[in-house]
């Protein structure tokens, strides 16, 4: 009997949701707290993401990411994990132009965004004048056969979204290589790993919303394998003491808020990391620039796009990739 499993927590300053359906003969599917292997299923997703969070969050003084931090110009030993994790954004970094960059900490920091979203009532940010664009090759190196890292003096890391996607993409192929588990969706803050190995089931149905009007979708994505995000400069948002409008999504080119007129970006395609990479560049780049990139170094990929004149805009995928998944409107 397939047994349904939902998990809802919060973990890396985000909210984090699981669906797991997998073989059981438990008396109880879907409940874990009568369900010994439903509860034993969400202990392990939560402590997955609680590890993560220690590791990878510049919140935390004692991560391994901010003992990496406070390293600068020094080479230091790090975890296979955080090796891995950093060898994709710099690759992400490299395939976007720059676009995408985990260098980006001073000037959060500098705009106010200097501890957890959800634990600052007022940020009281100021004006970013002084910092450089994070756009240097030698900004971070890495010994592959050493697994070692430096970092360039002065030089900091945020993992950032990065690290949730590869979070849920780690622990979804996890539980269907090493647990059996048939089908599922591992959501980290919209960023979300999505697969289902069951031939007569029908496709997730994942609904894009409408920015200004959350209680609207206009269209509709239909996924079996894959991954999901969505990147916006609409959420965590707030005002520099000067009156600017700031938000999370910095330009790495200036080093302040993206101005593009792409106001929310959400990538559909074969890997959850890449599809959150490619979100925040569309961001950032805007639709003619970012729609192109796609097209060159992502053809797999699709994309929905608000604009700031509040229309959807589409990008298909190229058509081996539209073979596999749907993609329609409501």
């Amino acid at each position: 009997m397939d047994n349904r499993t939902t998990i809802h927590f919060r973990a890396m300053n985000t909210d984090v949701e699981a669906i797991l359906i997998h073989n059981s003969d438990a008396r109880s599917p879907g409940n874990a707290e009568d369900n010994s292997e439903a509860g034993e299923y969400a202990a392990l997703v939560k402590q997955w993401f609680l590890d993560m969070e220690n590791r990878l969050s510049r919140f935390r003084a004692d991560s391994e990411l901010s003992q990496l931090n406070r390293s600068g110009g020094n080479w230091q030993l790090v975890s296979p994990l955080l090796f891995q994790i950093l060898s994709e954004a710099n690759k992400y970094r490299m395939l976007t132009g720059g676009l995408f960059n985990v260098h980006m900490l001073k000037a959060l920091e500098a705009a106010g965004y200097s501890q957890s979203f959800e634990h600052i009532g007022h940020i009281q940010g100021f004006p970013i004048h002084s910092i450089g664009p994070a756009t240097s090759d030698t900004l971070l190196e890495m010994d592959a056969g050493m697994k070692a890292v430096r970092l360039q003096r002065g030089a900091e890391v945020d993992l950032g979204g990065i690290a949730k996607s590869w979070s849920a993409r780690k622990l979804a192929d996890w539980l269907r290589r090493k647990r059996g588990v048939q089908a599922g969706m591992i959501n980290a803050g919209g960023d979300a790993a999505i697969w289902d190995l069951r031939s007569a089931s029908a496709p997730a149905e994942l609904r894009i919303q409408n920015p200004w009007k959350p209680d609207c979708a206009e269209a509709v994505i239909l996924l079996r394998n894959g991954g999901i995000a969505t990147s916006s400069t609409l959420g965590r948002s707030w005002n520099l003491q000067d009156g600017t409008f700031c938000h999370h999504i910095l330009d790495p080119r200036t080093m302040k808020p993206s101005r593009s007129d792409v106001v929310q970006c959400t990538i559909t395609g074969p890997d959850v990391t890449a599809c959150e990479v490619w979100a925040k560049a569309v961001c950032i780049a805007g639709f003619e620039e970012g729609t192109a990139l796609l097209a060159t170094y992502a053809p797999e990929y699709a994309g929905y796009m608000y604009t700031a004149d509040r229309t959807l805009r589409k990008h298909e995928a190229s058509s081996d990739r539209k073979g596999k998944e749907g993609i329609g409107d409501d």
